[in-house]
């Protein structure tokens, strides 16, 4: 196999195309192969064809794609190229692969989140690659004067099948380029498939291990300095003093600002120290001295939090949905209930919140790794009151997002940083700043309620959730209403005649965020966890009980039946217990069985993951292989490790000698079982997380018989 074709930078040659060259990175220019130039990506270049805004062809027959998603790690960088590449008949190793930059009107939906990148990208990429394929099938029939069926395409060479002639892409793109793009487009059947549901080598994974690959922090332009800065321990403190002068005196230091945000509807103030390099904007942090007005902010402990949420499980919320007759069943049905907590959980992303932002007079460019580049254009451009189109994109890899870097603060902090400095500024948050500061998943709590009848029925459940809404943190929102994404992972396919979705939204001063399948996360813990319960306490096998729940739901009844004969559910091996969770989320279904047992310290050992997920019609098995296995390592440090308490307002967890992460070694093994069938693609990157904190508690009742109600837990105090 040849060697897969990059369009690779090292650190000259970048700081060539984002600088001192002025081009900017993905959108505007790429630098070719052969030249090292610049070539605009407007289709217009001699040497670079556009047939539409992702596709690329030159003389030579060199394709080169874009990706219009920022890859964070989730496999974007492969995907969106496979997607255009089946349909435009091209193998990938015979393409180059550029980032784009932050454009609605030409791309469209930009945001990677909510595992939607696929599943929204789908039919239209597939479109624009068969529609240029077409107008270069339609230029060479037109150069041999035969009928367009009369021609094939395989691997970026269209044939004559009645002479033999053959032509590539590069002879006729000038041509093609002229024509209308088709409108009336037949796309390939799943049977037809070259390249969409093969395990293709990843085209970013030779990158980022020979070192030419462009993350945020790599990121370096002309002209730039290092900013850091305090902000409130309490989030929303004031500034009532700071020892400017004293740290403005040391050694590197060019500023010491007062600098004041929107976060959500609050702002937050912060001294920003500006440095000539970032070691000594770190030791001025270090000696800089604020003191904060908290006045009229109750600043919260963890036992008032944990309290709070407890008494609110008693007041009445809002009901999202509601099926039967709830409100005879409890009056009149006998009760069973639990109660189930999740706390607070910081993203720790590895490569922690950063960018560089220059604003120059009414513009200003944006070089870093963002989840929702036109997010954070339409708000540098509103916090600046300058036009839109006057902000620039240019969007590098992520060192992991996970929601945290959809949001817009850490951008806004460099750009008035910039703009009181007058030149482009380089912003890193510590990791004391990252997992201390937020925003945070929101902690949850459950009152789980199910109903009897005289015969030991179940005949209703409800569910009552106590959490933060996020979006009652935007100013002017409408606290009467609920976010109706607040239950998702909480599985409405179980077929109770009588079912209840009740909100009670709280309100804290802690910012919250979306978080590796945001809400799912924590709804699909409480819900599978009561339902391993209800079967328990009905003396029926959790996963025949749930089948009988499910009724004719067929692709859930598919899932479960497969992770029963993989994990050997009715032949577990001697002293390990198993547990199984299912939550339907971001459009797909993710069933897991995990096996534990106890080691001869009497601790629990994770022994293996076994996971079932339908996720509709693929892209790339391994990509999902590597999702599912990132989300089971994220989900069971939620549920083992990690959590953010909080002390007079702040958080107590700053660093990861508290903010504990799963290790290597204790990461199980995970085996996977993707679904086979042709139904639409649903989403990859969260799904399989909601399942594990379930699967785990119940597995562990399995060999114990104790129940886990509460997360995080410590596997050796079970």
């Amino acid at each position: 196999m040849e060697p897969i074709k990059y369009l690779g930078y090292n650190r000259r040659d970048f700081l060539k195309l984002t600088g001192m060259a002025g081009a900017v990175f993905g959108l505007a220019g790429f630098a070719t192969k052969k030249e090292n130039k610049i070539v605009p990506l407007s289709g217009m270049s001699d040497e670079n064809v556009g047939l539409n805004h992702l596709i690329f062809i030159d003389k030579d027959s060199q394709v080169t794609l874009v990706n219009h998603r920022p890859e964070m790690g989730q496999g974007v960088y492969q995907s969106m190229p496979m997607l255009i590449a089946e349909e435009l008949e091209i193998n990938l190793k015979d393409i180059q692969v550029i980032q784009s930059g932050a454009d609605r009107e030409k791309y469209g939906h930009q945001q990677v989140g909510g595992s939607s990148s696929v599943r929204k990208s789908w039919t239209p990429s597939r479109q624009l690659g068969a529609a240029a394929r077409m107008m270069l099938v339609q230029a060479a029939a037109e150069q041999w004067a035969v009928p367009v069926g009369q021609c094939s395409v395989q691997n970026g060479v269209i044939r004559n099948n009645s002479s033999g002639a053959e032509l590539k892409y590069g002879e006729v793109v000038e041509k093609a380029a002229t024509y209308k793009v088709p409108t009336d487009i037949k796309l390939k059947s799943k049977g037809d498939f070259k390249v969409l549901g093969k395990s293709l080598p990843r085209l970013d994974a030779g990158l980022k291990t020979n070192g030419k690959a462009v993350f945020s922090l790599d990121m370096e332009v002309e002209g730039m300095v290092y900013a850091t800065m305090l902000r409130s321990p309490t989030f929303v403190g004031k500034i009532e003093s700071f020892n400017k002068e004293e740290v403005a005196a040391l050694p590197g230091v060019l500023n010491v600002l007062k600098i004041e945000t929107p976060v959500f509807s609050f702002k937050r103030q912060a001294v920003a120290i500006v440095a000539e390099n970032y070691p000594a904007a770190l030791k001025a942090k270090k000696a800089l001295k604020v003191k904060w007005n908290n006045e009229g902010v109750k600043l919260w402990s963890e036992k008032e939090v944990i309290d709070k949420f407890q008494s609110s499980s008693e007041v009445s919320g809002v009901v999202l949905e509601s099926e039967g007759d709830m409100a005879n069943l409890e009056q009149g049905a006998s009760q069973m209930e639990a109660t189930y907590y999740c706390p607070y959980q910081a993203h720790a992303c590895m490569e922690p919140m950063n960018a560089i932002v220059q604003v120059d007079g009414d513009s200003c460019t944006f070089w870093g790794g963002v989840q929702s580049p036109n997010w954070i254009k339409s708000t540098l451009a509103n916090y600046l009151s300058i036009p839109e189109k006057n902000v620039e994109m240019n969007i590098s890899f992520l060192g992991g997002g996970f929601g945290r870097k959809a949001f817009t603060d850490f951008a806004l902090e460099a750009a008035s940083i910039s703009k009181e400095m007058k030149r482009p500024i380089k912003l890193i948050w510590t990791r004391e700043d990252d997992i201390s500061q937020g925003p945070f998943r929101p902690a949850a709590l459950y009152k789980m309620s199910a109903y009897f009848n005289k015969k030991n029925e179940v005949t209703g459940l409800k569910n009552k959730l106590i959490t933060q809404d996020m979006g009652h943190q935007w100013p002017g929102a409408n606290k009467e209403e609920v976010t109706q994404w607040i239950f998702e992972g909480a599985n409405k396919n179980y077929g109770f005649s009588n079912f209840e979705l009740e909100a009670v939204p709280m309100e804290f001063p802690i910012p919250v965020m979306w978080w590796r399948s945001v809400y799912a996360s924590t709804n699909g813990f409480a819900h599978e966890s009561f339902i391993d319960e209800l079967a328990s306490a009905l003396k029926k096998d959790p996963i025949a009980y749930r089948k009988t729940l499910l009724k004719n739901k067929k692709r859930e009844s598919a899932v479960l039946d497969q992770i029963k004969k993989m994990s050997g559910w009715n032949n577990k091996k001697q002293g390990t217990g198993l547990g199984v969770a299912m939550v339907e989320s971001f459009g797909s279904i993710c069933a897991q069985a995990v096996q534990v047992s106890k080691n001869n310290k009497g601790s629990i050992t994770i022994e293996k993951v076994y996971v079932a997920m339908d996720c509709g019609m693929t892209v790339n098995p391994d990509i999902i292989g590597q999702q599912v296995e990132g989300s089971i390592v994220m989900g069971l440090t939620a549920a083992i490790k990690s959590k953010i308490s909080f002390e007079q307002g702040m958080a107590v967890e700053k660093n990861f000698d508290k903010f504990k992460m799963l290790r290597i070694h204790e990461s199980p093994e995970v085996q996977l079982h993707i679904m086979d069938n042709e139904e639409a693609p649903g989403g990859v990157g969260e799904p399989a997380l909601p399942p594990i904190a379930p699967a785990l508690t119940n597995a562990i009742f399995d060999l114990t018989g104790k129940r886990i109600r509460t997360l995080p837990f410590d596997l050796n105090e079970i």
